[in-house]
């Protein structure tokens, strides 16, 4: 199955763990390791996040992955990072 991110998902993945990266290195690595395990078992269906729709109106699915929740959704063959948006932000979906 292919992985693909939305250039949002990227810009957001990258600002969150560089702004971690410029206070704690450790901790940075640990994140991105987290968000990706995540991503993984998302992928292979070991669990599946509840089903919200974003401000854009685009319905995707979450799991959190403190301090960010993973948005994403699952066209046939694929798998769609969204958003990795940080929690402390106003809320995307309802």
């Amino acid at each position: 199955m292919t992985i693909c991110f939305s250039p949002e998902a990227e810009r957001d993945l990258a600002a969150v763990i560089g702004y971690l990266a410029e206070r704690n290195p450790r901790a940075a690595a640990a994140l991105g390791q987290r968000i990706f395990a995540v991503i993984d078992k998302l992928v292979a269906g070991d669990f599946d996040g509840t089903e919200q729709v974003l401000e854009s109106g685009e319905r995707v699915r979450s799991w959190a992955v403190p301090p960010v929740r993973i948005y994403y959704q699952r066209p046939p063959g694929a798998f769609w990072v969204v958003r990795i948006y940080h929690l402390a932000l106003p809320p995307i979906a309802r």
